[in-house]
């Protein structure tokens, strides 16, 4: 303590003799400081505070405050909805909710709903809805592992590294590409892969279940993911590994007329669309187990049918618009309005035929993805998802744990936590009286 002098005892002195202090002439401000000194509080300290603001000597304490504006029957429904849609952050759930709570309604999921509660938590703003959530998010993700191999340079050299100035880049079709190993704490031997293919513009993407990762049964999976976009694909872009850069699959997408792209080697960030779904779609929903029975490795495929129209036809994205440099000379993104991949697709088609183009949907795709997002119940296909998920882990959950302790690895990050993170979850759903239909732990 300076000179014997608390802090509240110098805000005291520095109040006293502030007014004093103001308005004196150089000399009379030094007197004022030689008083001050002459108690025990620093010349220093004694000028700092005689020239801020320091507040009242007694200030008054906390009122009551506002009342509150949302209730127990509002927090809790906003929670359900977060448990239904999926859990996403704040933006994401606030575009949600007008897509969501309609579909809801109609298939009777909020029969037992207070009108005024549902009302509130449609008028929420995204900064609201984040700051009521906050304490149901505290879920980390862990870590999986990179099985990525450089492809040969001779094969590299064959294929072009994409550049940001492509004007394919601004269009539909161009489809990045990557794929996750399902390998569990081990590398070894035969074990489910998972493509990935993602519109750069739109956002729309596809799964799909590999058997391993040998070319023909990468280049079988990229047939079969091509066709579940709703407009044709034009590009192929992908990292350097050899299940995407190899005589068998440059060969598929010369004959299929789709020209093929590459990212610059250990540049993750050129493929930040598909990158991202990485963590947020493929472990989120299909976990870190090994999947290597026959079985094990139907599950998978089974589960992206359903995250196929629940992502790409409920689930809404956000895209960076620009960059942006703010007063203090800091740089920062811009994103653009929340939408479905769906909604974005019909934005260029729009867009297209205005310009007298022929569009990217035609009219009969057009009317068969309409009717299904008609007849489509979201908290149901979130059921079914869950169903799955649950057989995934009574299948794979006991043998990845065996390798991890004959391995003798810790799996505390892989395991642990997401034993933790499904007891937290378990709790809120008995909390708020509800089945979340989404097992997104750390499973």
């Amino acid at each position: 303590m300076e000179g014997g002098l608390d802090m509240a005892t110098r805000k005291r002195l520095a109040n006293r003799f502030r007014a004093e202090y103001a308005k004196g002439t150089k000399k009379q401000k030094g007197e004022v400081l030689d008083r001050l000194v002459a108690v025990g509080m620093g010349r220093s300290t004694a000028r700092r505070l005689l020239s801020q603001a320091v507040g009242s000597e007694e200030r008054p304490g906390p009122g009551r405050g506002r009342r509150p504006k949302y209730g127990e029957e509002t927090q809790r429904l906003l929670e359900r909805l977060w448990l239904l849609t999926g859990m996403p952050c704040d933006p994401y759930m606030k575009a949600m909710l007008d897509q969501w709570i309609p579909a809801l309604r109609a298939d009777g999921e909020l029969d037992d709903v207070d009108g005024d509660a549902l009302e509130q938590v449609r008028s929420m703003s995204a900064s609201t809805i984040d700051r009521r959530l906050g304490p149901l998010k505290r879920a980390a993700m862990p870590r999986g592992m990179s099985l990525t191999r450089p492809a040969g340079e001779h094969l590299r050299n064959s294929v072009r590294i994409r550049k940001c100035t492509d004007e394919i880049a601004r269009l539909p079709g161009l489809a990045e590409a990557d794929t996750v190993a399902h390998c569990g704490p081990s590398a070894r031997g035969e074990f489910a892969r998972t493509l990935t293919m993602a519109d750069y513009a739109t956002n729309r993407a596809a799964d799909v279940t590999a058997r391993d990762n040998a070319k023909s049964n990468i280049r079988k999976a990229v047939d079969l993911a091509i066709p579940l976009f709703p407009f044709p694909v034009t590009c192929f872009d992908s990292d350097n590994g050899t299940e995407s850069i190899n005589d068998e699959l440059i060969d598929r997408l010369q004959h299929k007329d789709i020209e093929q792209t590459r990212s610059r080697p250990y540049r993750k960030n050129d493929q930040a669309t598909v990158e991202s779904r990485n963590n947020h779609v493929v472990r989120k929903f299909a976990f870190y187990w090994r999947y290597d029975t026959e079985e094990q490795r139907d599950l998978p495929d089974r589960l992206w049918a359903k995250t196929y129209l629940l992502l790409n036809l409920f689930t809404p994205t956000r895209k960076p618009a620009r960059i942006e440099q703010g007063r203090d000379g800091r740089r920062r993104t811009v994103y653009d309005r929340p939408r479905t991949p769906w909604a974005r697709v019909l934005e260029y088609d729009a867009a297209s035929r205005a310009d007298g183009g022929r569009g990217y949907v035609d009219d009969a795709t057009r009317t068969r993805i309409e009717n299904l997002i008609a007849s489509t119940n979201p908290a149901r296909l979130g059921r079914e998802i869950a169903a799955i998920q649950d057989e995934l882990e009574r299948l794979s959950r006991e043998r990845t744990e065996g390798m991890a302790r004959r391995q003798g690895l810790d799996m505390g990050c892989l395991l642990g936590k997401g034993d933790r993170t499904h007891a937290r979850r378990r709790r809120t759903r008995q909390q708020i009286g509800t089945q979340a239909p989404f097992r997104a732990h750390l499973q």
